[in-house]
């Protein structure tokens, strides 16, 4: 038994590494899902249009999308995906809310835009969810090339840098659809991930 010691204090200081390690993923993760950590403008128009619904949290997400969530993006906000989604020349900053005080109860999908030498963002609702089962949705940006070929991208007008995944992941319908810009709105395609 004393020859076991030192290998059991290893496997216990490990183990207590690896979920000390989680936790921090998720704290940081929470502190980049504040509505502060968007442009000014963006944060006006959530308060004023959106003030009873919040940026999707790790802590929101059920336990399947969490443990999903984990393996994509730790250290980013699963309600927060920051991209140049419409222009080359300017970000775009999309997000998925969810009602504040009951977090399940549905999600409003968005993407905030800035054209071109004009002030302000321009919003648009991709989608939406007015039932159970926001818990188990998250976005993140994703570069296009990932997911079309040159001669796919010609064929749908996928012509910018990048894209937005929605995932799905609750247990009976794992799904993800990436969105994309073309031909002046958003489009969106089922996708093998």
């Amino acid at each position: 038994m004393t020859a076991l010691r030192p290998i059991l204090s290893v496997m216990l200081l490990l183990l207590s590494t690896l979920l000390f390690g989680r936790g921090a993923a998720n704290q940081k993760a929470d502190g980049l899902c504040k509505v502060e950590s968007l442009p000014s403008d963006i944060q006006n128009r959530l308060k004023e249009e959106y003030g009873s619904w919040k940026i999707q949290e790790p802590a929101d997400l059920s336990q399947r999308a969490r443990e999903a969530w984990e393996l994509e993006k730790p250290w980013a906000c699963p309600g927060i995906a920051v991209g140049h989604f419409e222009s080359a020349k300017t970000l775009s900053y999309a997000v998925l809310l969810v009602p504040t005080g009951h977090t399940d109860e549905g999600y409003r999908f968005l993407v905030f835009s800035q054209k071109l030498g004009q002030p302000g963002y321009e919003v648009r609702v991709l989608d939406k969810l007015d039932d159970k089962g926001a818990a188990n949705y998250y976005i993140q940006s994703t570069p296009i090339s990932k997911f079309f070929s040159e001669a796919s991208r010609r064929k749908f007008q996928a012509h910018t840098k990048d894209g937005i995944l929605l995932t799905d992941s609750s247990e009976n319908e794992y799904g993800v659809e990436v969105y994309f810009w073309s031909g002046g709105r958003y489009l969106h395609e089922p996708i093998d991930y």
